[in-house]
């Protein structure tokens, strides 16, 4: 009951899906981490469904863009405004104490936006691109890519809480245990694993391992710049893992 409470959290903390239960504990809290992959399959789960129902409905590029207005819908935006945050302070060129200030802003400046619109447009062409294509296992007529991408982006987050230092005293990352939790970094690992496998077989174990040096060269980055990391560059990470994803995806080398 404790895992299935703390599934509930994460489900509810990183989606906008409309679910009842989940009791917003500090233990199920430091627990929900583990789940941050399975959150990810329940998104991409969706977002594969709709877009092979869109396909009898609307040609690619409406489809692309559909889906990925899903997407958003379904996290809150929660990882687009990580991400906006992200970049205004990063681009900004000041020193730590800035840039963090810059990150907890509601402002939105131009770099956050540059950025977000590039992401943006980077993604909808990816997704426009993607070819017709079936699940491994099993002949649900499924785009694989779908539903592998939220699980990277998720599971990445989980590298980033367990492994790196928090840059601020108090905010998300003291709430999730950041820098410490490394049974959740091997329960969220191991299934990641599981799942790449069973959607992509080998080639999604390859997916996996360029996806965990994407996200320890981004964390080791922002420790030595900021001294840790911030809930806003969490949220980037994810989304900078699935744009990765999927152009390492669209160019196929194996």
């Amino acid at each position: 009951m404790k895992g299935l409470n703390a599934f509930l959290v994460a489900l509810k903390f990183l989606t906008r899906i409309p679910i009842r239960g989940g009791e917003n504990t500090v233990e199920a809290w430091q627990q929900s981490v583990a789940y941050f992959p399975l959150v990810g399959l329940v998104l991409g789960l969706i977002l594969a469904v709709a877009w092979q129902a869109l396909s009898l409905l609307v040609p690619s590029l409406p489809r692309a863009g559909l889906v990925l207005a899903l997407a958003v819908f379904l996290s809150g935006g929660l990882h687009l405004d990580g991400f906006i945050d992200s970049m205004d302070g990063l681009f900004s060129g000041k020193d730590r104490e800035r840039i963090l200030t810059i990150m907890k802003d509601t402002h939105v400046g131009a770099h956050g936006v540059t950025a977000v619109v590039t992401l943006l447009v980077l993604k909808f062409s990816l997704l426009a691109a993607l070819p017709s294509e079936r699940l491994r296992l099993g002949d649900l007529g499924l785009p694989p890519s779908l539903i592998l991408m939220p699980v990277l982006g998720r599971w990445a987050m989980v590298v980033a809480l367990t492994s790196f230092p928090y840059a601020r005293k108090e905010g998300l990352g003291s709430l999730f245990q950041a820098g410490r939790g490394r049974y959740s970094l091997f329960f969220a690992t191991l299934a990641a694993v599981l799942l790449a496998w069973f959607i992509m077989g080998p080639a999604g174990l390859i997916y996996l391992f360029l996806t965990a040096l994407v996200s320890l060269g981004w964390c080791s980055w922002l420790r030595r710049l900021l001294g840790g990391l911030t809930g806003d560059t969490y949220g980037a990470l994810a989304e900078i893992v699935e744009v990765f994803f999927l152009t390492v995806y669209y160019l196929r080398p194996w």
